[in-house]
């Protein structure tokens, strides 16, 4: 496994979680600070990609496993033993401030936010940058401080190819505690 793989499947579930953060942003209410949960399932491009760092992962040796733990802990993210399922801590001015955590500072992007009611919205959004243009649309539900569903579809390419992925996404909060995670900013 290249350390390109998990850094890519990172940038994606940041990514999606970002979406996530596009409805906070708006008539929804602010979710807690502190360590999240979030479990992602995927679709489409993502979803060979996830599978094998599930995989990989699986097979480390205790010593390498703990390596790729502190790599990913210093980038603010967090990995349990479950597939597919990763932690974050949200700071307190990420949690105050309108939440849209850009997850690649070269990525330029556009919202579009519908609120439906106080615990659903619809999103969509448009993003250019190094690696070409990226779409996506989808909507978030049961959203509260301490959790949110999620599902969404995103448009891009990878490695010149045109690629689309599903994301349906479940987070859940587990504490103010961040348990030593960097948190995102």
């Amino acid at each position: 496994m290249t350390l390109l793989r998990p850094a890519a499947l990172t940038a994606a579930f940041t990514l999606a979680l970002a979406l996530g953060q596009i409805a906070s942003a708006q008539t929804l209410p602010q979710r807690k600070p502190g360590l999240w949960e979030v479990q992602t399932q995927t679709q489409g491009a993502m979803a060979e990609m996830q599978k094998q760092m599930d995989e990989t992962l699986a097979r480390m040796p205790p010593a390498q496993r703990q390596q790729m733990e502190a790599m990913m802990r210093q980038q603010g993210v967090g990995m349990t033993n479950k597939p597919g399922t990763l932690r974050i801590c949200l700071s307190p001015a990420m949690a105050a401030r309108e939440g849209l955590h850009q997850p690649d500072p070269e990525m330029k992007c556009q919202h579009k936010f519908t609120p439906v009611s106080s615990r659903e919205a619809r999103y969509a959004f448009t993003c250019t940058g190094p690696g070409g243009p990226t779409q996506g649309e989808g909507r978030v539900w049961d959203y509260s401080p301490e959790g949110y569903q999620s599902e969404s579809t995103i448009k891009g390419q990878h490695q010149g190819r045109p690629m689309t992925t599903q994301f349906k996404q479940s987070a859940r909060w587990l504490g103010a505690d961040c348990q030593g995670l960097k948190p995102l900013e």
